[in-house]
């Protein structure tokens, strides 16, 4: 950790018994108070810090005091440093079981209370003399927006509280660069936990946010050193994880324990970043020279990407959540998802969702990489990731998109990225795509003498056809969907996926019918249309039929409404506690936060709009998928295996019919309504009446799946003792 970031992590690691009496916070200091203030131009008197410091002669002014960045309320002349004064009184020490000192200031500072020193930062020396010169400039954030910054004081300095008479907070402030600085800043706040009902001083500021104790979510923290995070470019920071594992609490009095390192960071989003105050960030794990570096934490897979999403229009936290998971159970890859409980230079930001950015990896988009002189022949075939978004346009459908004459679809690289791909690697992949749409904008679907179902995986297709019109994403096919291809050696087909950005899902938005369980959100004008190819291959009976089929085998188990309505009230038990936090720091319960389509003013009324929304929903595409499941051609999928199962519900034991002759056998795996496998039989059809105990299940709904010669058929079996 690098030794001017200390302080800034300091607040996290106090003492565990100042917790468990606290009634409220407030504040006894104000950056808009008077404060005695003198310039550095020379080292000020050894006990300019105490008390007993007899400071008339310095000047008197309001803070905060400094010069040149708009956040001054006395300006001075630039000079080197600067020294403060601010008297104050305690009504009861017995009363004040924390304080905290907020500091917003440029470029470093140390604070001392009666003479005794309670935080520093960016600064070495002790004391510091007038010119010492901070170790790196840091920006004061207040006058953009931003936060000051937390310093815990220790019981040691608390214990020098004088009760009844006057305390004294004496600061000295440093310039980098000395006075040919262009700014300088000092903001400072002193505020007090106060163990009863009673009101002593003043209210704490509209930003203030308590620590707590204690949390069963690991806490992410990242360290700026107070610079503001921009869109772009990125930054460097360094962030930590406290986690003591599944059931553990996880204190602030623990240091980082699952990481600690260097990061660059930036914010990300759409129109998210500029419409809510709670954005997302995009981060890269580095060395300590500053090179991109794989690390691995919370059970995810070792990568250097990294994606902080901060649900806030979307009050069940959990929209994007649910979609991957749903995703994942379809035999998609789809982003690992973590609750995080986030702080960001000291300053709590709520629940926030750790996920893996899309990107080819061998545990994330698992194709091949693709190298700079990967030119030719197979090589030259893959692999690919690209997307459709509203980003700018790398290149564009050479066909005009659905029911909009002269609009041409966008097109944009992920892997390689724009800046890295070659130009026979861009050729290539666009001639495929076109080849795969001149083949579907076909009469007879076909183009080169191949179908168009041979230039995409069509299994993929129909999975993201589901998972967009189940959860009627309002920016479905249009927005953010991503698409991969392998070599040619590979498969080398086109694969839909994976899913990404749907906080906007489940009836979140009040445009484009999106909170009408019923109707195809692909039909709905939103603004940007739709790839033509999605309609066309709505006329294809060989899609439908696929579609029909995979409808059937999930809503059978994964997609079905007892699963998902489990795994939806497993997330809000596990968030538990962090919601009162998080919808403290972001109080948008009760309020409408665009594009809200309901606004129920609890927590609980937001999961409940959500569940009803996915029921709805599923009865519906019930009645109105397309298609029929049966076998057509070679592009069926197949049923699996007749089986038969009886009793059902049934007290445990169970009994198979399986017909089948394949010498191979039938696997069945047994899962709960969350996809966990319990159990595992492998028979040797054909059976008849074939006991099977499942007596160790408790009450409740389970699924058995059945695996023969890879085709597969899943029963859902009612346990009722």
């Amino acid at each position: 950790m690098n030794k001017y970031y200390i302080a800034s992590f300091a607040f996290l690691f106090f003492s565990h018994t100042l917790f468990g009496q606290i009634d409220h916070w407030e504040t006894v200091i104000y950056s808009s108070n008077v404060w005695k203030y003198r310039p550095g131009t020379s080292n000020p008197p050894a006990n300019w810090k105490s008390l007993s410091f007899n400071d008339s002669n310095w000047q008197s002014g309001i803070g905060g005091i400094g010069y040149g960045d708009g956040d001054d309320n006395t300006n001075i002349t630039p000079v080197a440093s600067l020294y403060l004064r601010r008297k104050f009184q305690i009504i009861d020490p017995e009363k004040i079981k924390m304080a905290l000192l907020h500091a917003d200031y440029d470029d470093a500072f140390v604070a001392y209370l009666n003479g005794v020193e309670i935080a520093r930062s960016n600064i070495l020396g002790n004391p510091p003399a007038y010119n010492t010169n901070p170790l790196d400039w840091h920006e004061a954030t207040m006058y953009s927006g931003g936060l000051p910054e937390p310093f815990l004081i220790s019981e040691t300095a608390l214990e020098e509280l004088s009760f009844g008479t006057e305390n004294i907070l004496a600061i000295q402030v440093h310039n980098y660069q000395g006075a040919s600085s262009s700014d300088l800043s000092s903001n400072f706040f002193l505020s007090l936990a106060i163990t009863d009902d009673g009101n002593y001083y003043g209210p704490t500021p509209s930003w203030f946010w308590p620590p707590f104790e204690s949390t069963h979510l690991p806490i992410l923290t990242i360290n700026t050193n107070g610079e503001y995070i921009p869109d772009e470019p990125s930054i460097p920071g360094e962030m930590g994880i406290i986690w003591n594992g599944e059931g553990q609490a996880n204190n602030w009095t623990d240091p980082p324990n699952e990481f600690l390192g260097n990061i660059s960071i930036e914010r990300r989003g759409q129109s998210s970043l500029y419409l809510f105050p709670k954005n997302g960030f995009a981060i890269e794990t580095k060395d300590e020279n500053g090179e991109d570096m794989d690390v691995s934490f919370l059970n995810f897979p070792e990568e250097e990407d990294w994606i902080l999403h901060g649900p806030y229009s979307d009050k069940t936290l959990m929209r994007n959540v649910l979609v991957m998971e749903m995703a994942r159970r379809m035999g998609q890859y789809a982003s690992r998802t973590r609750f995080v409980e986030l702080y960001i230079n000291g300053q709590y930001e709520g629940i926030y969702v750790i996920m893996e950015r899309i990107k080819r990896d061998k545990n994330r988009v698992d194709i091949a990489n693709l190298r700079e002189d990967d030119l030719s022949g197979d090589q030259l075939t893959g692999g690919y990731v690209f997307k459709v978004d509203k980003d700018e346009a790398d290149w564009f459908s050479s066909f005009d998109m659905q029911n909009i004459p002269g609009a041409k679809l966008p097109f944009q690289y992920v892997s390689p990225r724009r800046s890295k791909i070659k130009p026979p690697q861009a050729a290539y992949i666009q001639a495929y795509v076109d080849s795969f749409e001149q083949a579907i904008r076909s009469p007879n679907l076909t183009f080169g003498g191949k179908r168009y179902d041979e230039y995409i995986d069509l299994t993929s297709f129909a999975d993201n056809f589901i998972i967009n019109e189940l959860s009627k994403n309002v920016d479905a096919f249009r927005l953010s969907s991503y698409f991969h291809k392998d070599k040619d050696s590979k498969g080398g087909k086109i694969v839909a996926g994976p899913v990404w950005d749907y906080n906007l899902a489940f009836g979140n938005g009040d445009y484009c019918n999106a909170s009408d369980p019923t109707g195809w959100i692909r039909y709905t004008p939103c603004g940007d249309p739709n790839p033509f190819w999605w309609e066309r291959m709505i006329q294809d009976p060989v899609f439908t039929n696929l579609l029909k089929c995979r409808w059937n085998q999930f809503r059978q188990g994964h997609l079905h409404v007892d699963s998902l309505h489990a795994f939806i009230d497993q997330q809000a038990e596990y968030l538990g506690p962090a919601l009162d936090r998080n919808f403290d720091r972001w109080p948008v319960l009760g309020e409408y936060i665009w594009p809200n389509a309901v606004v129920t003013g609890s927590y609980e009324g937001e999961i409940a709009f959500m569940k009803n929304f996915l029921q709805n929903r599923l009865l519906w595409m019930d009645a109105n998928i397309y298609g029929n499941c049966f076998p057509t051609a070679s592009y069926a999928v197949e049923e699996g295996v007749p089986i038969f199962i009886k009793p059902n519900p049934s007290s445990g034991i169970i009994y198979l019919t399986v017909n089948s002759k394949s010498p191979a056998g039938v696997d069945m795996v047994v899962q709960n309504v969350f996809g966990e496998q319990l159990q595992f039989f492998s028979f040797h059809p054909p059976l008849e009446n074939y006991p099977v105990n499942l007596g160790d299940l408790d009450n409740g709904i389970y699924f058995l799946t059945f695996t023969e010669g890879g085709k597969t058929q899943t029963k859902r079996l009612i346990i009722s003792k």
